[in-house]
This record gives structure tokens, C-alpha cells and sequence, in this order.
């Protein structure tokens, strides 16, 4: 019985998270994830997560997205990511002083080549390095 409902629920076909030792998040410590795509025809959402603490002094920050595709393209996005609410209360899941927040960069998509793709996240904001953001991690969960 265990095993059956542990089959029914999402698939996640990549997580990698890297963490920040010091809790800041330079220009130079860009992190890329590298992952297999084998099928063209599932559905998969993309998750970005964020580990911050409590004492971020904004609502967002930017950060810039590089996706290499198997193909040599490469496709570029810079996304505000929200944090908080206008009132300063942090979305995710928060402790005394960390929060961990997952915010969907793409929902029910299909990947268009096989091979190796890889996702540069930089950060992008105007802090230099960004304070009491500890790590980012980034997983593939299959519909």
C-alpha cells in the first residue's frame, strides 16, 4: 500500500541546491545547474528556491537567467524575484531567522531538445555581494 501512493506523487527528475557559506551572493559566484533531458514529450515545472534570511533588507531581487540548450542557443531572461509582499511579510516557508521559498520559472512545459541543458543563475541586483541570501537551488518535477 505504502509503495502505491508513494508512486502517485510528483517526480522530480533533477534538484541540485547550492549554498552560500558566508550568506552573501557575489557577481562572480554565478551557479549553474546541468541536466540531462531525455524526453521532449512529458510536461515538467521548473522551480527556482531561495534560502534568505529573515534580515533581507528587500521585497525582491533580480537575478538573471542564462538556459544553454544542447544546440549551442542560448536564451536569456532577467526576473525579479519577490521575496515579500508589499507589506514585508516573506512568502515561503520561514523559521526565526531563514526562509526557503520556491517560485516557479516555468509551469507544465516541454523541453524542445535532448541533451544536456544548463541554467546559469547570476546574481543581478544592485547590492554588491547581496546580503543574507544563503543558497539557491533548482529542481525539475515532471506532471
Amino acid at each position: 500500500m505504502c509503495l502505491l501512493f508513494s508512486s502517485c506523487g510528483p517526480e522530480v527528475t533533477f534538484r541540485e541546491e547550492v549554498n552560500f557559506g558566508s550568506g552573501h551572493w557575489s557577481y562572480t559566484d554565478s551557479v549553474a545547474f546541468v541536466f540531462p533531458v531525455a524526453d521532449t514529450t512529458g510536461r515538467y515545472d521548473l522551480v527556482l528556491s531561495v534560502d534568505h534570511g529573515t534580515e533581507f533588507a528587500y521585497q525582491n531581487f533580480y537575478v538573471n537567467l542564462r538556459t544553454h540548450l544542447p544546440s549551442g542557443e542560448v536564451l536569456t531572461q532577467n526576473l525579479s524575484l519577490q521575496l515579500a509582499n508589499t507589506f514585508g511579510e516573506w512568502y515561503g516557508d520561514c523559521g526565526e531567522a531563514e526562509c526557503t521559498l520556491d517560485i516557479a520559472l516555468q509551469e507544465g512545459t516541454r523541453f524542445t531538445e535532448t541533451g544536456e541543458h544548463r541554467l546559469v543563475v547570476a546574481q543581478y541586483s544592485r547590492d554588491e555581494p547581496l546580503r543574507d541570501v544563503n543558497g539557491i537551488g533548482f529542481r525539475i518535477v515532471k506532471n
